[in-house]
């Protein structure tokens, strides 16, 4: 049983970004999935490192709409992005410390919360913004979505 489940509810109305949060949800459960079936310690710490390198990747292409854009509150939530990255990364590091079944859980409900803080903060707030500005045809125009570096790398197991 998935440990998040997509509803529209959590949608913000942009492809690019629905599509991102919905393989967030997918690696998350993923992981989840991996723990609770007793999978093998290397494959679920890779499961972990392509969740913090995927959030990188979603955090930049919101970044560069809200940039973009001209978003006022661009700077707060980038700053946002930052502490939320910093937390997963704190996450990863408590999981990769041993298995030990309730620390895993532990970590899994965190995760849970740490998504749904996302999707459903501040994310929220910028959506009439994006709507309002022509997201759809901001993106068209995107070759390929840049990468924004993050000062931390994920944990490689």
């Amino acid at each position: 049983m998935p440990l998040i489940v997509w509803t529209d509810h959590m949608s913000v109305g942009v492809k690019l970004l629905d599509n991102d949060h919905k393989k967030l949800v997918l690696l998350v459960n993923n992981l989840h999935d991996g723990v609770v079936a007793g999978h093998a310690r290397p494959e679920l710490e890779s499961i972990f490192a392509k969740l913090v390198d995927f959030t990188r990747l979603h955090f930049s292409h919101e970044e560069r709409l809200l940039a973009e854009t001209g978003y006022q509150g661009w700077a707060a939530h980038r700053q946002e992005h930052n502490q939320l990255l910093d937390q997963l990364i704190e996450m990863q590091a408590r999981f990769l410390s041993g298995a030990d079944g309730a620390k895993d859980q532990d970590v899994m409900n965190q995760l849970r919360t740490w998504l749904f803080k996302h999707t459903h903060g501040a994310d929220q707030d910028f959506v009439s913004h994006l709507k309002a500005k022509g997201v759809d045809s901001i993106l068209a125009a995107w070759d390929e979505p840049q990468n924004v570096a993050r000062d931390k790398p994920a944990i490689q197991p």
